[in-house]
């Protein structure tokens, strides 16, 4: 494996590198006749229990074993954000906060150059998606981190664009002209993974000055983090990307990257929404229905978390049923894979034990309960979701700053089984 070292030791990155390095146990499995053999045995056991790994133990050693129970897990784990997880080098902790290869391949097709930097590049999910078309420095300071990007880039044919890289974030230097990717640890403390910036590694003071000094590039946050924080006062563009309904990334667009201030994507779909869309003066300025309709609309997270929900639904005479809530609602149906439409049956006052008599009486069942800005306990739940009726229904129970309401609902085309 060609690689590049850097002397990190002037570096003040202090990213979480594992103790003695596992690869070396894990490039052996994946590169001998034996090792091979018993990982295909691991992988076709779903749970592994004591008496196999006794039964390993007794042919390889204990460290072969432990490989490649890691490379099992982590393959299993990876099958939902890969298509070819079968063939990769991929580790449990590295695939929890790698890119899945749809998001990674979307954001790639906006970097425009011959040569990317992916800082902190981990097992390689963006790396490999940028290979498509760039060349592309895989840096990360775990050495084990450089040999299985290297692995899985030529898992997708793109082994000979992407350069393994070891060296700290900081104490790389990047080529002049070069975009740059970076996805900052959020894993340092050992307590789960930060949301504020101020916890990833590097920091913001190392992630302000690459906006300023690179040409173009992007930045991956958490969907949950500051991210209208962190770019203040900064010419920089958010994407909120969603996959399959939930919120994967705030991406921060700098430079010739950015496009826009702010931008929803919804994948699959591939579709977007953006500030420069709909009515830009009105953006900031919920838009309240003066009553409920005939529908009401659950959004993707992504519009949402984007800032951009009030623009959208001025653009398509739709309104929130209260300012501080997403849901939106409109007399007319509206089929977009923005929002999940749900057909109003009946609204009534947030009054759960009056609400179960008027399941009953309504013969509903089953029942899904969806609820927002609520206190309402899974135990106080659980009784709604017994229903014995034959007339699919769901819930919305919102609390908020105005009165507690139940919106019983049904999604479009369902009828009752009677």
């Amino acid at each position: 494996m060609t690689s590049y070292e850097n002397d990190a030791r002037r570096s003040t990155q202090v990213r979480r590198v594992r103790g003695a390095d596992g690869s070396d146990a894990e490039f052996d499995l994946l590169t001998t006749e034996d090792g091979l053999a018993l990982l295909a045995e691991v992988q076709t056991v779903k749970s592994p229990g004591p008496a196999d790994v006794t039964r390993w133990r007794k042919r390889h050693a204990p460290e072969v074993v432990a490989a490649a129970l890691r490379l099992a897990e982590a393959r299993r784990k990876g099958a939902v954000k890969y298509s070819r997880s079968d063939r990769m080098w991929l580790d449990p902790v590295g695939v929890e906060q790698a890119t899945a290869e749809i998001v990674a391949e979307h954001k790639a097709r906006r970097f425009q150059a011959d040569v990317v930097v992916d800082l902190c590049s981990g097992i390689g999910g963006d790396a490999v998606a940028l290979a498509a078309r760039s060349n592309v420095l895989a840096v990360d300071r775990d050495r084990g981190m450089a040999r299985r990007v290297a692995w899985n880039a030529d898992a997708y044919d793109r082994g000979g664009r992407v350069l393994p890289c070891q060296s700290t974030a900081e104490a790389f230097p990047i080529p002049a002209g070069a975009w740059v990717h970076i996805d900052p640890d959020r894993r340092t403390s050992g307590k789960g993974r930060a949301v504020a910036a101020e916890g990833y590694v590097p920091g913001p003071e190392f992630l302000h000055q690459l906006i300023r000094t690179a040409p173009a590039g992007a930045i991956k946050l958490g969907p949950a983090s500051d991210f209208a924080g962190f770019v203040a006062n900064l010419p920089c563009e958010v994407e909120i990307i969603s996959l399959d309904g939930e919120a994967k990334e705030a991406t921060v667009w700098f430079g010739a990257a950015a496009t826009a201030s702010r931008r929803a994507t919804k994948l699959p779909e591939a579709v977007t929404w953006t500030d420069r869309m709909g009515e830009p003066s009105a953006n900031d300025f919920p838009a309240v229905a003066p009553a409920v309709g005939r529908w009401l609309y659950d959004p993707d997270p992504a519009l949402s978390r984007s800032g951009l929900l009030d623009s959208f639904a001025r653009a398509h005479g739709l309104g929130r049923i209260a300012a501080d809530l997403p849901y939106l609602t409109a007399d007319v149906f509206l089929a977009t894979p923005w929002l999940e439409a749900f057909e109003v049956l009946e609204v009534h006052p947030l009054d759960l034990k009056k609400l179960r008599r008027q399941i009953d009486a309504s013969s509903l069942g089953p029942v899904q309960v969806k609820h927002k800005t609520t206190d309402l306990k899974p135990e106080a739940l659980r009784p709604l979701l017994r229903p014995k009726g034959d007339a699919p229904a769901v819930l919305f129970l919102t609390g908020g700053a105005g009165p507690g309401r139940a919106f019983v609902t049904r999604r479009p085309g369902i009828t009752p089984t009677r």
